[in-house]
């Protein structure tokens, strides 16, 4: 029996004869004016009411009325909360309107002294390595003069100090052998980020869709962005923020991105560019990759990727994760196959600090937990950039949302690890990438999908492979980089 719960009451649906009654559907409900009107529906109205079956049939009469006039005051409410989030909406609305039109006024008086500038300071903000694609766009850009690429850490607020530190090191360790230089984004000694406008940039690329973490929006600065991910939902948490909408170029990896730029943004999408995603260009463009972050060289042993997502919060707004019911039965699986496959732990970059924040976790259950990976002789933790990873894996069970179509460029068998609400999010892009993979949503799913990995078995294989050559395969002769490089030369036309 379906049940409506309001306040103080408990409805249930029913049938009576050829006409289905809500208790007191609308059409009763207006034709009921008072008590006497009420009394002809009476029967119809409260036969089954789990409230008032039980009582005298005079009761159920007032019952019912008063019912009646619960419903009409939150009705009433409902339609005055519906206008006054509709009055906020087109405030906020034509807020946006007038900062873009503002900003687009002061844009046309600076872009040509920025298109003047030798060369032009371009500055990325990076999060981490594993956020970051665009190795290829950097050289590009290092080796035309008339540019001068630059990279500064952008670190996360939430991080201690020494998690800060090592991401930097990281990072640093990993551009300046490129011959790129380096800038510390956050003061240390002061406790804070450093602003946009000390770096003397004349185009910033910020990396995220949203600009809650840019404290200011730089005045004499061109802003770029290029996707860290596959956008994956169709939800307009991320689309039709001030950010995108007075950027310069947002570089998107597929035609409906761009649909979904001009279909929510207030600029309709007017400086989107189809470009494709970087990380299509080590796939496609002779990667050599390494194999040093397995356990084992054995090629006996197939080489598994688990990758949960961070969102394991009530609060989370996407809901991807399923981390927090299998946490510990995936050590049990790696220690169960430890003579047939091997196990890296590839978690979100944000997990770790998120699990240190629960109650049912902490730090020292957290930090036992990666360090058990690490100790396993068949398992293994990875951190940073998945590039390699991935290519020198066999297969990916996972529950986060780029990875749904980024494991896809290297054709082999992948899981998503299923939730309800995960799966009502996506757009179109995502539903064709999650047909072609494998789903699951218990441990005996997963073992399934190991047995088939080990031995070789793969159905999905051709449609994974049509899907690709036709979604993700770049088209024509450029780079995804090269497209990218050939769009900011157009700066200095």
């Amino acid at each position: 029996m379906q049940k409506l719960l309001l306040p103080g009451f408990c409805i249930a649906k029913m049938t009576i004869g050829k006409r289905k009654c809500y208790i007191c559907t609308k059409q009763y409900y207006d034709s009921c004016k008072s008590e006497t009107d009420c009394k002809e529906h009476a029967d119809a109205l409260c036969t089954t009411c789990c409230v008032c079956e039980a009582l005298p049939n005079g009761r159920r009469i007032r019952l019912c009325w008063r019912f009646l006039n619960t419903i009409a005051a939150l009705e009433r409410n409902m339609r005055i909360k519906s206008f006054l989030s509709a009055c906020y909406q087109e405030k906020e609305r034509l807020r946006l309107k007038v900062s873009i039109s503002l900003y687009n006024r002061h844009l046309r008086k600076m872009f040509p002294r920025i298109s003047a500038q030798r060369p032009l300071r371009v500055m990325f903000y990076v999060n981490n390595l594993s956020m970051w694609k665009s190795d290829k766009l950097l050289q590009l850009l290092k080796n035309d003069r008339r540019f001068e690429p630059f990279v500064v850490s952008y670190l996360y607020p939430s991080d201690s100090t020494e998690e800060k530190m090592r991401i930097e090191r990281e990072l640093f360790a990993h551009f300046r052998p490129m011959g790129i230089e380096c800038e510390s984004g956050f003061d240390f000694k002061k406790n804070c980020e450093v602003p946009v406008s000390e770096f003397n940039a004349g185009l910033l690329f910020y990396p995220q869709p949203y600009r809650n973490r840019l404290k200011e929006i730089p005045r004499n600065v061109l802003l770029s962005y290029i996707p860290y991910c596959f956008e994956m939902e169709d939800h307009r948490h991320f689309y039709n923020k001030l950010y995108q909408n007075i950027c310069w170029k947002i570089f998107v990896p597929t035609p409906l991105h761009k649909e979904l730029k001009a279909k929510y943004n207030v600029n309709k999408g007017v400086n989107v560019v189809v470009a494709g995603n970087p990380l299509a260009d080590y796939f496609f463009d002779g990667h050599t990759p390494s194999g040093d972050m397995w356990p084992s060289r054995n090629p006996q042993l197939k080489r598994i990727i688990w990758a949960p997502h961070h969102s394991i919060l009530p609060g989370d707004m996407l809901d991807y994760s399923n981390f927090l019911e299998i946490a510990d039965a995936m050590l049990d699986v790696a220690r169960k196959y430890a003579g047939k496959a091997q196990f890296v732990f590839k978690p979100h970059p944000m997990l770790k600090d998120k699990l240190y924040n629960l109650g049912s976790w902490g730090v020292s259950r957290t930090d036992k937990y990666y360090d058990a990976w690490s100790s396993l002789p068949n398992g293994g933790f990875a951190n940073g950039n998945y590039v390699d990873l991935f290519m020198t894996s066999d297969a990916l069970i996972h529950d986060c949302s780029s990875f749904t179509a980024e494991y896809l460029y290297v054709n082999k068998p992948v899981m998503y690890l299923t939730k309800k609400q995960r799966v009502e999010q996506f757009n179109t892009f995502a539903d064709e990438c999650f047909k072609v993979h494998y789903h699951g949503s218990t441990i005996a799913d997963i073992e399934s999908f190991i047995d088939n990995v080990v031995s070789g078995t793969d159905p999905m294989l051709d449609v994974r492979t049509r899907f690709i050559e036709a979604q993700l395969k770049p088209k024509g002769k450029a780079t995804v980089a090269e497209t990218i490089y050939n769009e900011l030369c157009k700066i200095f036309d």
